[in-house]
């Protein structure tokens, strides 16, 4: 099944430059969540190729920001209570 993805830069160049990253979730060019996160999984990985930079490092620090984020929520909900 080949999948049109002439638009999907334009897409995600929206939501990044909007910052409105809760648009995620609804998925992206209306493709649906997996496949709109598979996409721009995929394009980052072009642009790490094109920039000359390790994917795995990027993905590797990306985790451990979102586990420090994850932790400071838990942290701030457990305050809350």
């Amino acid at each position: 099944m080949s999948i049109d993805r002439s638009n999907w830069m334009d897409h995600v160049r929206d939501v990044i430059r909007s910052r409105h990253y809760t648009w995620l979730p609804e998925g992206l060019g209306g493709e649906p969540v997996d496949v709109a996160m598979t996409y721009l999984v995929t394009d980052i990985m072009h642009v790490c190729k094109a920039a000359g930079i390790s994917f795995e490092e990027v993905l590797r620090e990306s985790r451990q920001r979102f586990e420090e984020e994850e932790r400071q929520a838990r942290e701030q909900a457990s305050a809350e209570v």
